[in-house]
């Protein structure tokens, strides 16, 4: 490993050592080498009043290397995933603004148009006309009509084509004159809107604001008339408010900003941290940069929007800052403990886990097992000694052990915070996505009310006698707020027997003349008032191919007698496409702007149906198999948790949509859960490990009994799930499978599984698994234990292969229950059954008769 720099005792790699010390996990890993360091020093010395025979030293060396590449590797990994998470964020940020304000263009492009306004500034002669008093009346009485349905403007002012402010919704606004550049600028451009942030002198008390302006001619004919201009003025902090909540983790204390195109900040989620106003670097080109901001070392990154259909706004930017102390704090872990199969099934995974750092639990496993192995033949060493440093030196042995299981400790817990990283991923887009859902429908439902408002529509429905004069013309003004709101297929204007009488797309005029009998028709003729809506069933609808969709829908009523409704405006979301973009976008991309594999969302509601999906496995209107918990979820609620689908673990997280703003308040009669899931693909279930298992995270202690003469030492391990013994005067060592050479021309089938040479010998290696009935892969058998019988015979050797060692324990020689064959079969290998009870914990262990194994399976071999 080339430039490196000792980092308080660990060689760190130069370009992680400005940042390195930030990061919790790294530093505590540390400090708990540090002290580990000090134990292996003292072990070193205590070997040598003992007769132990274990090279503390190189364990030592061993662990510190792996550890050195660990936090190396630990800490890039951290990095790469607080940077990702903070692009993400700020990308989000200006993502979410940007569809939001893309609509206010379409707003501001048909209010403009609205016949009563412009009726309004033609008859309009002075403050001081009656007539002119009451028509400004009735003008703002429309302002606050339009408010109640679009919530997400303060102010609507309306000025004639000299400046004078003829009308606005703010009648507490004494001011009566606009600047004439900027009433100019607009009814000079060729846009279809002006879209300003800056301070307006119609609105003084504000240092900037967020202004959609157009202006109003006599009709809409491209050349006509200029009558005046007409501004929406947008709740631009308090719809930041909603997007920053969404998004801010407060626990790393974390100021998520908007800036303008010189960094200025616009809007902040935290303005005592990051005032706005001020002045930041824009870091567009880099993964993340260490900035300065009062006095305080942040990590920041800058995204510019993707748009939406085009629009991209004022060229600002998300922008994201972490102070440094807080940009790396450990993940909290989750209580519940995780499946040791599912963290394998992780660990295969190269998205969550790389190979750089399989390659490290690998080393570690090696290493731990190495150290595993020469504690366990120390023990028989002192188990066949009589010496008085016996109990000193298993004692000591012991120790080692345990101290080289926390030098491992740190690898588990990071496959915990991997996984609970990953849990925590799924909630937080899930709750995005199920965010900008609610956000975008209750635009639909502002939509339909509006429009139903409109007065040409109204009036031409008072008179149905006429209504065919005036087909093409309300044809006309659909298909120019189909233009403007691109989120519809169709907009479809029915009378009160649900006669369609005319609809915006050219495609289905075929439907003019059709009668209407769906169950939100009726219901949209019975509307209580202007401020409510219906919203049909997401179901296959021939209004939208035959494929499943909402239809919003509101009444429109006379405009001689509010109280009589003549008809209705139906609105035919355009679900396929903009549910499936909705989630798109929620989910993270990788360095390319691709999806990441593995990682999908769905929307549902709560019988299971599936309402849009990003994979193509699962359907629009079929059923999400999950479990029934998962869709019982209350507003605002979520679950997550680890599932098996299909072969497969998921980390899967879902939440409850709880509206936005007046939409699915309590305050709305429409109740329409609808709940977001995503999966993220963590492995497979019963994956072919491509690496070792799992590090071991706890050391089985030998026996602390002394050894007399009514009692016997046993040596135990594991053949998979089979517990076995043998006394230990029978081992003579435990080596690596590593060792054995095998036979190449020997049948699979056969228990002969090659040679081992030790001390000069060539001893047979036998595969007993038949003989007490195990199945087990393979690649579990890791360890050969040495067998003799008779310790002065050769002959009497024979290797068996098991999976893994554990201790040396003291047994009563009475406590051992002999079986007779005719229980188990002439063809097993136990001989008999003891109850092992070590540090509180009992355990029948399965001796082995050596001699049988010499006696019947190496008589085979001849």
């Amino acid at each position: 490993m080339s430039g490196l720099i000792n980092y308080k005792g660990i060689n760190v790699k130069k370009e992680l050592y400005p940042i390195i010390k930030h990061i919790e996990d790294v530093d505590k890993y540390r400090e708990e080498l540090g002290r580990l360091s000090s134990s292996w020093d003292i072990f070193a010395l205590l070997g040598q009043l003992g007769d132990i025979n274990i090279d503390i030293g190189k364990t030592k060396e061993n662990f510190l290397n792996l550890t050195s590449t660990l936090l190396n590797h630990l800490s890039e990994q951290t990095i790469k995933k607080v940077t990702a998470e903070m692009n993400f964020k700020a990308q989000v940020a200006i993502d979410v603004v940007i569809r939001n304000l893309f609509e206010r263009t379409a707003d501001i492009g048909f209010l403009a148009t609205d016949d009563d306004i412009r009726v309004f500034i033609e008859s309009y002669v002075s403050d001081y006309n009656d007539e002119s008093i009451e028509l400004k009346h009735e003008i703002q009485k429309r302002f606050k009509e339009y408010v109640a349905k679009y919530s997400v403007y303060f102010d609507i002012v309306l000025v004639n084509t000299k400046g004078k402010i003829l009308a606005r919704l703010d009648e507490n606004e004494k001011i009566e004159k606009v600047d004439l550049s900027f009433v100019n600028e607009v009814l000079n451009t060729n846009d279809e809107y002006v879209e300003t942030y800056k301070h307006h002198d119609f609105i003084p008390q504000d240092k900037n604001t967020l202004v959609y302006s157009y202006k109003v001619t006599k009709s809409n004919n491209p050349n006509s008339e200029n009558l005046g201009v007409l501004c929406l003025c947008f709740k631009f902090q308090d719809e930041m408010k909603g997007v920053f909540n969404n998004l801010v983790d407060t626990k790393n204390k974390e100021s998520i900003t908007i800036l303008d195109e010189s960094g200025v900040v616009i809007a902040s989620s935290d303005k005592v941290h990051i005032p706005l106003g001020s002045k930041l670097p824009i870091v567009l080109n880099d993964e993340y940069k260490i900035v300065s901001f009062a006095g305080r070392d942040y990590i920041a990154k800058t995204c510019k929007t993707n748009g939406y259909q085009g629009f991209k706004g004022l060229s600002w930017y998300g922008h994201i800052m972490i102070p440094l102390e807080y940009a790396f704090l450990s993940d909290e872990l989750e209580s519940s403990s995780v499946d040791d199969k599912v963290i394998e099934a992780m660990m295969n995974n190269e998205q969550h886990f790389s190979k750089e750092l399989q390659e490290v639990f690998n080393k570690s496993k090696t290493i731990q097992d190495n150290l595993n192995r020469v504690i366990w033949n120390g023990n028989i060493s002192q188990s066949k000694v009589n010496s008085s440093n016996r109990e000193f030196s298993k004692s000591l042995l012991n120790e080692i052990g345990v101290t080289g299981v926390k030098a491992n400790s740190s690898l588990s817990n990071l496959n915990k915070t991997i996984i609970n990283s990953i849990i925590k991923d799924s909630e937080f887009l899930s709750s995005l996505a199920i965010d900008i859902m609610d956000r975008n429908l209750y635009e639909r439902a502002n939509d339909c009310r509006w429009w139903a408002l409109t007065s040409f529509f109204r009036k031409a429905l008072d008179n149905l006698e006429t209504i065919e004069d005036k087909k093409d013309e309300i044809s006309s003004i659909l298909k120019y707020i189909n233009d403007l709101y691109t989120v519809y297929t169709n907009l479809l204007i029915f009378d009160k027997n649900g006669k369609i009488i005319a609809v915006s797309n050219k495609k289905e005029e075929h439907l003019v003349g059709k009668i209407l009998t769906q169950e939100w028709v009726q219901k949209s003729l019975n509307l209580k008032n202007t401020s409510k809506y219906c919203v049909s069933k997401f179901q296959k609808s021939n209004l939208y191919e035959n494929e499943s969709t909402y239809i919003y829908c509101s009444a429109i009523r006379s405009l001689i007698d509010e109280k009589k409704i003549n008809g209705g405006i139906a609105i035919v979301f355009d679900s396929t496409f903009q549910f499936n973009a909705m989630l798109n976008e929620t989910l993270p991309k990788d360095n390319k702007g691709e999806k990441i594999d593995g990682v999908f969302a769905l929307f549902t509601n709560k019988d299971k149906t599936i309402i849009s999906s990003t994979n193509e496995k699962f359907k629009i209107d079929s059923i999400l198999d999950l479990d029934d918990k998962f869709f019982t979820l209350q507003n605002a609620q979520k679950l997550s948790q680890i599932v098996e689908y299909e072969g497969k673990y998921y980390a899967v997280a879902v939440r409850c949509s709880s509206g936005y703003r007046e939409y699915k308040s309590s305050v709305d009669d429409y109740k329409n859960d609808v709940l977001c899931f995503v999966f993220i693909y963590i492995g497979d279930i019963n994956s072919k490990n491509r690496f070792k298992h799992k590090v071991k995270d706890k050391f089985n202690v030998s026996s602390k009994k002394s050894l007399t003469q009514d009692s016997v030492d046993l040596a135990t391990f594991n053949l998979g799930s089979k517990f076995l013994a043998v006394e230990a005067k029978n081992i003579i060592c435990s080596i690596g499978i590593d060792k054995l050479e095998e036979s190449i021309d020997m049948d699979k089938k056969n228990h002969f599984k090659g040679m081992v040479l030790y001390k000069q010998n060539l001893i047979s290696v036998l595969d007993i698994r038949d003989f007490i009935n195990e199945e087990i892969e393979d690649d579990e058998l890791e360890n050969i234990i040495l067998l003799q019988y008779d310790k002065d015979n050769v002959e009497h050797c024979v290797g068996i292969l098991v999976s893994s060692l554990e201790n040396i324990s003291v047994v009563e020689r009475k406590s051992i229950q002999h079986i007779q064959n005719h229980f188990l079969g002439a063809g097993t290998l136990i001989q008999s059954l003891v109850d092992i009870e070590e540090n509180g914990n009992s355990k029948v262990a399965m001796i082995l008769d050596i001699k049988k194994i010499d006696d019947n399976l190496t008589q085979e071999l001849s």
